[in-house]
């Protein structure tokens, strides 16, 4: 009877240390677990190195393994097809965004050619001469004199003489030579771009215009010189043509400034160009 007392009271005990929280048992559970696994380690230990002698651990595959190299390579074939995705879904994304941007703009019965860049033709090894080709010509309705742009607000130049049924070349901007411009801030609010001061440029054969400039509106580095020049098509009025490199004093005309403009888009460095081309032509 009296062994079955404690049977029982042990019983109880462990009963209620069972619904006990995990946090209150570890205070003192943790020293009574040391004292049991202390003595067993060497036991542990060398149970664990007869496994090893018995049955070594073989990986599932070895590294230089047919069926791993062969994993290898189509991960990163996967790795590749995912990156070429994602990047054809960001320029189809930044095409339709230039298409929507200048179809808004207006300028007439026009229609926006994407094309790419093939080629770029030198004249006498000098890269400021650079005539860029074109993957799209006359077939696509491309005329000598069609606006070419570049992230649909920067204009590359204008389609050269040389046009045929599958391909086009492409004069860049900084080799045309009297193109008006208005010289405006490069962060400008004023809808009235009438108020800032007009430039003829003129090229320098090193990749840049020069321009004579007499206005009472102060010139600074950093502006945008935006064509305003009529003979243009409408659509491309208004975009941006280059930046303001440098102004200095002109001695003969002391209320004139000289300043350079650099062109806004490098044309040899950029891969897939906007062409206008009026809409009737087929």
């Amino acid at each position: 009877m009296h062994r079955w007392r404690i049977e029982t009271l042990v019983l109880l005990i462990a009963l209620v240390c069972a619904l006990l929280p995990a946090p209150f048992l570890a205070s003192w559970t943790n020293p009574l677990s040391l004292i049991v696994s202390v003595p067993a380690a060497p036991i542990t230990h060398f149970g664990r190195a007869a496994r090893d002698v018995l049955r070594p651990y073989q990986t599932p595959w070895a590294f230089d393994a047919p069926e791993a190299v062969a994993l290898r390579s189509e991960l990163e074939l996967y790795k590749t097809l995912y990156a070429q995705a994602s990047l054809d879904r960001e320029l189809l994304e930044r095409s339709l965004q230039a298409m929507r941007a200048m179809s808004a703009r207006g300028g007439g019965p026009v229609r926006l050619v994407e094309c790419s860049v093939i080629g770029i033709g030198l004249n006498a090894g000098n890269s400021k001469d650079a005539v860029l080709r074109v993957n799209a010509g006359s077939a696509l309705g491309l005329q000598a004199g069609s606006p070419v742009f570049f992230d649909n607000d920067s204009i590359v130049g204008l389609v050269g003489t040389d046009v045929s049924s599958l391909g086009a070349s492409v004069v860049p901007a900084h080799r045309l030579s009297g193109i008006a411009v208005r010289l405006v801030p490069a962060q400008f609010h004023d809808t009235d771009i009438s108020r800032f001061p007009g430039a003829v440029l003129r090229p320098t054969g090193h990749g840049t215009w020069l321009a004579d400039v007499a206005s009472s509106v102060e010139l600074t580095i950093g502006m945008t010189a935006r064509l305003a020049d009529e003979r243009w098509p409408r659509i491309a009025l208004g975009a941006r043509l280059g930046e303001v490199i440098a102004v200095e004093p002109i001695e003969q005309a002391p209320l004139a400034r000289r300043v350079e403009v650099r062109p806004i888009v490098a044309a040899e460095a950029i891969a897939t160009v906007m062409i206008a081309v009026p809409e009737e032509a087929q």
